[in-house]
C-alpha cells in the first residue's frame, strides 16, 4: 500500500471510531429510558391493582406509582406484586365464621352443629 492510501485508511476507521462510539452512547441512552418505561408501566399495574383491593389508598395513585417506582428501583416490587394478589378485594382475607348464630335444634348441641343450615 503506498502512504496516502494507508492515510486514508487511518481516517477511515478514525471515523468509524467515532461513529460507534457515538451510537454506543445513544443505544445506552434510550436502554436506559426503556428500561424507565417499563418499570413505569409495571409500578403503574401493580398501584391499579393495590387501589382495586383498598390498599394504600390514603395516597394519591401518581404518587403511589412513583412509591412503587422506586421500589422497583431497589427490586422489590416483584414482591409487592405477589403480596398484592394474596390480599382478597377490600383488604380482606376473607370472612370470619360467626360460630355464635343460634341453630333451629331442641337442645344447645344440636343448635351448635345445625348452626343457621337450614
Amino acid at each position: 500500500m503506498d502512504k496516502e492510501s494507508s492515510i486514508k485508511m487511518a481516517r477511515v476507521l478514525h471515523d468509524a471510531q467515532a461513529a460507534l462510539l457515538s451510537m454506543a452512547g445513544e443505544r445506552d441512552k434510550l436502554a436506559a429510558k426503556c428500561e424507565a418505561f417499563e418499570r413505569r408501566a409495571e409500578a403503574t399495574k401493580v398501584a391499579a391493582v393495590l387501589h382495586d383491593k383498598n390498599i394504600h389508598r390514603d395516597m394519591e395513585f401518581p404518587e403511589l406509582v412513583e412509591h412503587l417506582e422506586k421500589e422497583a428501583e431497589a427490586g422489590r416490587l416483584e414482591t409487592i406484586a405477589r403480596a398484592a394478589d394474596m390480599v382478597g378485594p377490600n383488604m380482606g382475607f376473607g370472612s370470619p365464621n360467626n360460630d355464635e348464630v343460634a341453630g333451629s335444634g331442641s337442645d344447645a348441641f344440636t343448635s351448635y352443629l345445625v348452626g343457621s343450615v337450614g
